[in-house]
């Protein structure tokens, strides 16, 4: 399958690597099929593509990375609609703001993008009882 972006040019995927979220990311509930682009030039970044909406990605980032004791308090109900059945299912992911000046980059530890790799399917998770912020610097971690 193919999918022609403004930012990425022509992407050419494959069904089974569409990442399905259901009630879509934040401000973006009309977009609800994804792909993640990997790169060896941005790592440890990672852009998440919507297949619904050509102009829509987000650069993202393993909160880990950032914060190496991030932990988010997950709900039973959303590990029930993700279908993990253990640990291993899932991955973390938050939605990075890079601006013009990259030593201005910040995460949104606030609201964590989980997916199930096995399943194909994710949830972007508001932490409600949270003290981490939805602009947490990337430099001087």
């Amino acid at each position: 399958m193919k999918l022609e972006t403004p930012s990425f040019g022509v992407l050419e995927y494959q069904e089974k690597a569409i990442i399905h979220i259901k009630e879509g990311m934040l401000g973006f509930a009309g977009c609800k099929r994804y792909i993640l682009i990997e790169n060896e030039e941005i790592v440890p970044f990672k852009w998440l593509q919507s297949i619904d909406d050509q102009y829509v990605s987000f650069p993202v980032i393993d909160p880990h990375i950032v914060l190496r004791n991030y932990t988010s308090a997950v709900t039973l109900e959303d590990l029930h609609n993700l279908e993990i059945e253990q640990e291993g299912d899932v991955i973390m992911l938050v939605v990075a703001v890079i601006p013009e000046n990259p030593q201005n980059a910040t995460v949104n530890l606030r609201a964590p993008l989980l997916i199930n790799h096995r399943r194909m399917i994710g949830k972007q998770v508001i932490l409600t009882n949270s003290s981490y912020h939805t602009h947490q610097p990337l430099s001087g971690n």
